[in-house]
C-alpha cells in the first residue's frame, strides 16, 4: 500500500466507510497507467476492456484547457459537482481556491478512483470535507439531500450544475449522468422545501408552541418512553385507499402487535374495535380536531396520543386520553433546552412522525399498511370511513407519476405525498444502516424504495408471534419539577424576544443607510452623473451588510429566529448567490457587481426586519398564558 493511499483511505473511512472499505486492498485490473511526456501530472488511463483512454489528447492540455473555463466562469463558485474524477489532477487544482468550499464529485468506476487515491494526496481535502466523494453505484436519493441540505451547499444549490470530467464519462455513462443529475435536483426541490416555504405557517406553529408550554410540561416527556417497545413488531397505520382490505387482519393481531395509527385512521380504527398503543398527530391547524371529535372519549382513553406541541387548542381540547406532546426538531425548540421533550416531527406526515416514534422505542420490525401515497386506480385518495371522505384529496395538473408497489408501471401522486414519500425513503435508509427492517405491506399505491415489499399476510406468518404484548405506562412529572421547568422556557422566551429586538434595531439602522444610497444612485442616473459614485461609501455598506450576516448566522440567533427567517432567506440567497459568484474582469464590471450586490440587500433587509419583528409579536402575544399559568402554580 502507497503512503499517498494510506492516507487518502484514512480520511475517507470517517466521510465514507463503505466507500473506503470497497477501496482498501483493491487491485487495478482495468487501466493501463502510462504518462506522457516528462511532466508527472500528464497521466493518462487506457481502459483495456473498452478500448478508450480516459483523455483523448495529452492529459495536461486538456486539463489546462478546463481550469481556464473553470477560472473565468466559475472561480467564486464555492460549491462544484463532478460526474467523474479524471486523473484528479483538475479536482485538485480547483481546490486550491480558497473560495472553494466544496467539491463532490460522483465516479462510475472504483478502479479510477483507486488508481487516483494512489497518485495524488487528498487526504486534507477529504478530512475537512472539502472534497465529497461517492461511487455511483452506492449514490442514492438520501445521499443527495443529505449534500443538498448541507450549509456550505443550500445556499448555492440555484448554481448548480453537473460538470463532466472528461469525454470519457460521456461515452460510457450516458444514462447514469443522467440518473445522478435527476437525484441532484429532486434533493434540491426537497432541500428548499425542506427549510419551509411559508413564513405565516410557523408563525403560528411557534405562537401555538408557547401557548401550549404548560400542557407540554404537565405531561410526561417523549424521552420517558425511549426504548419502551411493548412488542417484537411496529404496525403503522395509515390512511391510504388500501388500509380497508388490512384491517380484518390486523384485527385478528392487535393483541400481539404494536400498533401506531396516524390521528386521521383513528376514527376507523374504532369502527373496527381495533385499538392502537400510540396515536400520532402532527398538523398545526384546528381541522385535525375533527379527527378528535369523532372518536369517542371511551375509545381515546385506551391508547396514548402523540402530539406535535404546535397543535391548535382544539386538537388537544379534544384529546381525552392519555397523551405526549413532543416539541418538533425546529430550531427555536431547541432554543428552550429542554431536552427530555423533544424532539419528535421531523418529517412532514403523522406517518412520518409514527415512523420516527416506533424507531424511538426500539423497534427492530416496522410494517406499513395504509401507506399508499397515491392515488388508487379508482381515484379515491384515503381510505373507507376517513373523516373528510374517500376523496378529499382530488386530482390536479401538478400531480406527478412514480413507481408503483411491486415495481410494475407507475401510478399517479400528489405533490404532497412525494414530499411524505422522500422522508420515508430517507428515513429508511438510515435506519437500514442500524440493521432495523422496514416492510411495506401496503400492498398498493407507491413503491416506497428501501422498505421490502410483502403481503400483510405473509408478514403476519413470518414475523408475528402470538405473545399478548405488555401496557406502557406513563408517569407525569412532578408539580416542583413542572414549574421549574415552565420557569425556564418562559426566561428563555424573554429572551429571545431580546435578541431579537437588538437585531432588529441593527437591520433597521443599515436598512435605512442602503435605502438612501440607493435613492442616491437613482438621483445620479437620472442626471447622468454616475462618475459621482462614492464606491468607498459602497464598500462600507457592503462590510456593514457582512456584519448583519455574521450576526445573524451566530448559533444563538438561528436557534431564536431561523425557522422564521430561512423560508425567506434561502430564497433570497440562493438569488444572491448568483450575483457573489459573478467573476468580474474589469474595474468597471467589479463596480458593477458591487453596486447590483448592496442595492439587491435593500428589500433582504427590509424583509429580514419585518421577519423578525413578526416573530417577536406572536412570541409577545403567547406569552401571557404562560405568565398566567406560573402566576396560578406560584400562588398554591
Amino acid at each position: 500500500m502507497s503512503p499517498i493511499f494510506e492516507k487518502n483511505i484514512k480520511a475517507l473511512f470517517n466521510q465514507n466507510p463503505n466507500l473506503a472499505t470497497e477501496l482498501f486492498g483493491f487491485k487495478n485490473t482495468k487501466f493501463e497507467i502510462f504518462q506522457q511526456g516528462d511532466d508527472p501530472a500528464n497521466i493518462n488511463l487506457i481502459d483495456k476492456e473498452k478500448k478508450l483512454p480516459l483523455y483523448e489528447t495529452k492529459p495536461l492540455d486538456e486539463i489546462e484547457s478546463q481550469k481556464k473555463i473553470f477560472d473565468q466562469k466559475y472561480l467564486r463558485y464555492p460549491v462544484l459537482f463532478f460526474y467523474g474524477t479524471g486523473n484528479g489532477i483538475l479536482i485538485k487544482l480547483l481546490l486550491d481556491n480558497p473560495i472553494r468550499k466544496k467539491i463532490v464529485v460522483i465516479e462510475p468506476d472504483t478502479q479510477i478512483l483507486f488508481i487516483v487515491l494512489n497518485l495524488i494526496d487528498f487526504s486534507k481535502e477529504i478530512e475537512e470535507n472539502r472534497l465529497i466523494l461517492y461511487k455511483s453505484a452506492q449514490f442514492n436519493y438520501p445521499e443527495a439531500i443529505k449534500i443538498m441540505t448541507h450549509p456550505d451547499i443550500i445556499l448555492f444549490v440555484k448554481t448548480y450544475e453537473l460538470q463532466i470530467n472528461t469525454k470519457y464519462y460521456e461515452k460510457l455513462y450516458k444514462k447514469d449522468i443522467i440518473d445522478i443529475n435527476q437525484l441532484f435536483t429532486r434533493a434540491i426541490k426537497q432541500a428548499v422545501i425542506n427549510f419551509g416555504n411559508d413564513t405565516i405557517d410557523t408563525l403560528i406553529g411557534i405562537e401555538h408552541s408557547i401557548k401550549n408550554m404548560p400542557e407540554m410540561l404537565k405531561n410526561p416527556p417523549i424521552q420517558s418512553i425511549k426504548g419502551k417497545k411493548n412488542s417484537d413488531i411496529a404496525i403503522i397505520v395509515s390512511t391510504g385507499p388500501s388500509l380497508t382490505k388490512q384491517l380484518p387482519l390486523l384485527k385478528e393481531i392487535q393483541n400481539y402487535v404494536s400498533i401506531i395509527s396516524v390521528d386521521a385512521s383513528m376514527p376507523i380504527l374504532e369502527k373496527w374495535g381495533i385499538i392502537p398503543d400510540f396515536v400520532t398527530s402532527l398538523e398545526r391547524v384546528k381541522e385535525t380536531a375533527k379527527f378528535f371529535d369523532n372518536t369517542s372519549k371511551e375509545f381515546q382513553e385506551k391508547f396514548i396520543t402523540i402530539h406535535a406541541s404546535l397543535q391548535h387548542e382544539n386538537v388537544l381540547k379534544n384529546s381525552y386520553g392519555p397523551k405526549i406532546l413532543s416539541m418538533r426538531g425546529f430550531q427555536y425548540n431547541r432554543f428552550l433546552n429542554l431536552k427530555k421533550y423533544g424532539y419528535l416531527g421531523v418529517g412532514m406526515s403523522a406517518a412520518n412522525m409514527a415512523y420516527e416514534l416506533a424507531y424511538m422505542l426500539g423497534f427492530k420490525k416496522i410494517v406499513l399498511i395504509g401507506q399508499d401515497l397515491a392515488y388508487s386506480e379508482d381515484g379515491t385518495s384515503h381510505a373507507k370511513g376517513h373523516v373528510y371522505g374517500e376523496k378529499e384529496i382530488e386530482y390536479k395538473e401538478t400531480d406527478e407519476y412514480v413507481t408503483k408497489y411491486g415495481g410494475n408501471g407507475v401510478i399517479r401522486t400528489s405533490k404532497t405525498w412525494l414530499m411524505f414519500k422522500n422522508f420515508f425513503e430517507k428515513d429508511i435508509y438510515e435506519t437500514n444502516l442500524e440493521g432495523i427492517l422496514t416492510i411495506n405491506a401496503t400492498e398498493g399505491g407507491a413503491r416506497i424504495e428501501g422498505s421490502i415489499e410483502m403481503p400483510f399476510s405473509e408478514v403476519i406468518k413470518k414475523y408475528v408471534k402470538k405473545i399478548p404484548k405488555s401496557k406502557i405506562k406513563l408517569r407525569k412529572p412532578r408539580i416542583d419539577g413542572y414549574i421549574k421547568n415552565l420557569q425556564k422556557a418562559y426566561n428563555k422566551t424573554l429572551k429571545m424576544i431580546k435578541i431579537g429586538e437588538k437585531t432588529k434595531s441593527d437591520i433597521e439602522k443599515v436598512f435605512i443607510e442602503v435605502a438612501k444610497c440607493f435613492d442616491e444612485l437613482v438621483e445620479l442616473n437620472k442626471n447622468n452623473h454616475l462618475e459621482k459614485i462614492d464606491f468607498k461609501k459602497l464598500n462600507r455598506l457592503s462590510d456593514k451588510i457582512d456584519k448583519i450576516k455574521e450576526k445573524i448566522e451566530s448559533k444563538t440567533f438561528m436557534q431564536c429566529y431561523g425557522e422564521t427567517m430561512v423560508p425567506y432567506l434561502i430564497n433570497k440567497e440562493t438569488d444572491l448567490a448568483k450575483i457573489q459568484v459573478q467573476n468580474p474582469k474589469t474595474d468597471i464590471e467589479k463596480k458593477a457587481k458591487l453596486i447590483d450586490w448592496i442595492m439587491n440587500h435593500r428589500e433582504w433587509l427590509f424583509n429580514l426586519a419585518g421577519s423578525i419583528n413578526a416573530q417577536i409579536v406572536v412570541v409577545k402575544r403567547a406569552l401571557p398564558f404562560v405568565e398566567k399559568e406560573l402566576k396560578k402554580e406560584k400562588s398554591y
